[in-house]
């Protein structure tokens, strides 16, 4: 599921990064401190993708488009607790790219 790793970016985002701390008006400003590169913010898609990208190889096994020899097996397990591995991937990445910003 996409929460986990949407999960992340967000609590990393609004605790982390902007302190519990949003400016209402700027939310609604076409130009304001919120808004990003054509409307997309590359460092949360960055940390989306790379929150779902441990999760694919287990996600593979388990819906049998893969066999399973063909993928580690401590790979294929992370699958088991993909909410949590998003979560934590999306939630440091975002916060280390934002911080860059």
């Amino acid at each position: 599921s996409l929460l986990g790793p949407v999960g992340g970016i967000l609590i990393a985002d609004y605790f982390f990064i902007r302190k519990k701390e949003l400016q209402l008006n700027e939310l609604y400003n076409n130009k304001g401190i919120y808004s990003y590169s054509k409307g997309f913010n590359s460092a949360a898609i960055i940390a989306l993708l790379a929150g779902i990208l441990p999760n694919v190889p287990g996600f593979l096994v388990t819906v049998k488009l893969v066999p399973k020899e063909a993928v580690a097996e401590w790979i294929a397990h992370l699958y088991n607790y993909a909410w949590f591995v998003g979560f934590g991937v999306s939630g440091v990445l975002y916060y280390l790219l934002m911080k860059k910003k």
